[in-house]
Parts: structure tokens; sequence; C-alpha cells
């Protein structure tokens, strides 16, 4: 009887969590795609209510629910008696009490007052190109994140609890290894692709009316099944996607940059991440912190797996390139589609994180891991961000950033205090060329995209992957689909063979 009590009480708590969580989420995404006003009150607004989450997160009322469900550090899960979806529950409140009872409710808010101010300071100084104006307030946040991994508590690394976060049960030593090898098959494939001519983009970076495009993407994520009962599509400085309900899941693009492929891809990746979120609310997990990825990686493979190894493929584009030129005839006037494909694909080191190509994406991320260690270990300052970034551009991809903005301004996920996040971009390509592996096993991949049925596509991924939400760990998950643990050679092979 007190197992059960314990169990209600902690689903009582937990959806009281996820429903501050998801006012939070209102708030960023505000932040994010309506132009800021008052940046100082938002900020305090953030502050209180990750001091509210906090208090919930890491009360004495918490842990004595989750010991009496028998969770402790050697049995996180709690009670063996439990079914998977109550030992998720606890496993995951577990894992942020364990970590949250460790802050004060003040340096919490202060974390969170310092991030709200950085996001609007980040998007002028990328504006204005002008590193100096973030300068001070991205060392205020990496003196915080450092304290907060003291506080955290590791035995190897400052990274680790921090990557933890993100990507549960990974740790720093095992993307490195990770990386060990994908740096080395991409570097490879790099120098064999070098000397070939590079395919003509130049019809990509002509001007293509917003509103055609937005309407082009929104037909491909209803093709892809995303439910806009369900949801809704904006425009943020960067694309992002946030549930801020249980049905109401929202996306955002950017029409900034020079190129279609931008906003075009931007779309469909975030797509990929929409439908995940959709999926995992379902009756089993919905309103609980079950309805969500079980991690980055795991959510970056489903966005990065439709992005790319789907909607950069010739059965894909002979179902779309026919509507793709009828709503921008002009800018593709004599294009067909071996050359619109060949310039999706072109391999070429560049600046942005956002527009590499898919071989060279993954070095971005490596970089931005190296800077990190760094960063936390003390060994790099952020004074000595653009320059250290600059010279990893050139030692990994080969190319020298001309301004901060093509360079360390680029990305916005340290004004949010996000270290520790960037290597799960990486490891999504992984696990998503793995998955995609194991699907076309199964079910005929190509002839569904170039039928138009993608939605059988997502049908499968939400049968595997999407209705599980967090009820099972990230490697289970993996191990569960394809009947392996990670293997970084998938993403080698998949690449090989498409660009060799």
């Amino acid at each position: 009887m007190a197992e059960m009590k314990a169990l209600q009480r902690l689903e009582e708590i937990d959806r009281e969590i996820v429903l501050v969580s998801h006012i939070s989420g209102v708030l960023e995404w505000d932040q994010e795609a309506v132009p800021p006003m008052g940046t100082e009150e938002r900020s305090r607004q953030q502050g209180w209510l990750e001091r509210k989450l906090h208090d919930l997160v890491a009360s004495d009322e918490m842990g004595m629910i989750l010991a009496t469900l028998g969770a402790d550090d050697s049995h996180v899960d709690g009670a063996p008696s439990l079914d998977d979806r109550s030992k998720a529950l606890v496993r995951l409140r577990y894992a942020s009490w364990n970590r949250e009872r460790k802050l004060e409710a003040d340096f919490v808010q202060k974390f969170a007052e310092t991030t709200g101010k950085a996001h609007h300071l980040w998007a002028n100084a990328r504006k204005a190109d002008d590193f100096s104006l973030y300068q001070p307030i991205l060392s205020e946040i990496v003196t915080l994140v450092r304290e907060k991994a003291q506080r955290y508590g590791y035995v190897e690394s400052p990274y680790d609890p921090l990557l933890d976060r993100f990507e549960p049960g990974t740790t720093t030593k095992d993307v490195s290894e990770v990386f060990g090898v994908m740096k080395a098959d991409l570097q490879a494939l790099i120098d064999e692709l070098k000397g070939r001519p590079l395919a003509d983009d130049s019809f990509l970076y002509l001007k293509y009316p917003e509103d055609k495009q937005a309407l082009f993407g929104k037909e491909v994520l209803t093709a892809m099944g995303f439910d806009f009962n369900r949801g809704t599509t904006g425009i943020s400085t960067h694309p992002f996607t946030t549930s801020i309900g249980s049905d109401d899941i929202r996306l955002t693009t950017r029409y900034t940059e020079p190129s279609i492929t931008s906003p075009l891809f931007g779309t469909i990746h975030e797509g990929g991440h929409a439908l995940y979120e959709l999926g995992a609310s379902n009756t089993v997990t919905r309103g609980t912190s079950l309805a969500g990825g079980t991690s980055l990686a795991m959510h970056e493979s489903q966005s990065r797996l439709w992005e790319n190894i789907l909607g950069r493929s010739r059965p894909f584009w002979n179902r779309f390139f026919p509507r793709l030129k009828e709503l921008f005839p002009v800018q593709l006037e004599g294009v067909d589609i071996d050359r619109f494909l060949a310039a999706i694909n072109r391999v070429e080191p560049s600046f942005i994180r956002m527009d590499a190509d898919e071989v060279t994406y993954g070095l971005h991320i490596i970089l931005r891991f190296e800077l990190e260690c760094a960063l936390l270990a003390g060994s790099l300052e952020v004074k000595d961000l653009p320059q250290a970034w600059n010279d990893a551009m050139v030692r990994l991809l080969g190319v020298r950033p001309k301004s901060a903005r093509e360079g360390v301004l680029q990305d916005v996920h340290w004004s949010m205090g996000e270290l520790g996040y960037f290597p799960t971009y990486a490891l999504g390509n992984l696990y998503g060329a793995q998955i995609n592996q194991t699907m076309r096993s199964q079910i005929d991949v190509d002839a569904l995209l170039e039928s138009g049925r993608l939605v059988e596509i997502t049908h499968w991924l939400d049968a595997n992957i999407y209705r599980h939400g967090s009820i099972y760990r990230p490697k289970q998950l993996l191990e569960n689909v394809t009947g392996k643990p990670l293997d970084p050679r998938w993403f080698s092979k998949y690449l090989s063979a498409k660009y060799l």
C-alpha cells in the first residue's frame, strides 16, 4: 500500500513539474519567435519558474517518495516489483532529484536569470558581428556552469555530469572514443572526395519568396504526418522545436540565410523533432516526464534521419521536386532533378554548422566538444574563444571564418548555459544511420518516399521509437530497435555508399 501511495504522489508531483515546464516553454517560445521587449522582466520570470521547478524536483518530499520506492544510487529504477513505466518515472525523477538537490534555489534562479539575459545579448552580438558584446555574459555563464559541474560532482571529467543531463548513461570518455572513430572516417572520406568537381549550386542562392517557401515546408510537414491540430510553426533566429503542451508542439525555421536549403531542410529537421514529441505524448505517457524523447541524441537521430537520409534522397525528390519547380519556375528554370540532387548533396567544408553537408557536419560538432571540454577544464578562457574556434576550424575543416558571425557567434546554445549538449547532434547521426538500416530491412522506405506515403515511415518510427517516450534509456532503446549496441561504422557505411 505504501508503494502504491508513493507512486501516486510521485506522478502528481511529476505532472506539476511538467506543467511548470510547459509554462516556461511558452516564455521561451515567445523569446525566440517574437521580438523581445522586456528582456529584464522576462529573465526574472524565467528565474522564478526555474526556482519553482527546482523546489518541486529537489524537495525533501521527493526524496522520501523515491526512498519508499526503493530508489538509490545502486537501484535508480526503484524496486524490482515496479512495471516498466513506473521504473522509468522513478529513474527520471531520481536522476533529477539526485542532481538538483546539490544546487541551492538561489543558484538555480541566478543561472536562469543570467541565461535569460544572455539570449538577447547573443542575438544582438550575432547581428552586429561583435563578440565583445557577448563575451562578458558568456564568461559569467561559463563560470556558473563550472560551478554547477563541481556541485553535481564527478569522478573523471567535469564534462560528465553536464553531458549526462542530455544523454543519460554516456560519458565524456564514451564520446571521445566514438568521435575518434568518426573523425578518422570523415576525414578519410573528405580526402577521397577532394579533387572532384563541385556541383553547381548557384541556383539555390537566388531570391525565393518566403511565403512560397513556407507553403512548401507546410506541405512536406503534412506529408510527414505532422498534425497541425496539435502544433504550429513559426520563425526564429535559431530554429528549434518545443513542447508547451501535450497537444501543442511548436517548431520554427528562419529565412535569413542566403540559400533556400537552410529553411527547407531546417523545416524538415525540426519536423523530425516534432513528430517524436507528438508520438511520445500518448495515452501511456501524456502529461508526465515520460512524454518526450528519451535523450537528445535519440531526438537528433530522428531530425537528421528525416533531414538528410530521407530528405536529401532521390526517392524523396522524385516525389517533391515537381512541386518545388511549380512554386519556383523562374529560380529552377533549366534545373533537372539530377542537378538539384547534386547541389543539395554538395560536399564542401563550410563555416556554418546548420548549413553543413552531412559529411563535414560531424567535424563541426567535434570542434565544439573539444572547446567545451577545454572551457570546463579551465585550459581555455572565454576571451580566447574566437581565436581557438578559428584555429580549430582550420585544423578540422581547412577553412578559417572571416567573421565572428561565421564562427564563434553562430550557435545559441552557450547563451542558454547548455554546455554538454553539442555531442548529441553527432551521436544522433550515428543513431539515425543504424536505425535507418534496420527500418529498411523491414519496410520499403524508397517506395514509400517516391509515392508520397511518408506517413507510413512515421508510423514505423512511432511504433518502434516515438510511442515509448522516455520509458527506455537511449542505449537500451537503440538496441531494442536495431538488435545491436551503437556502432559508428553504420554511419560511415551510409556516407561511403552515397558519396563514393
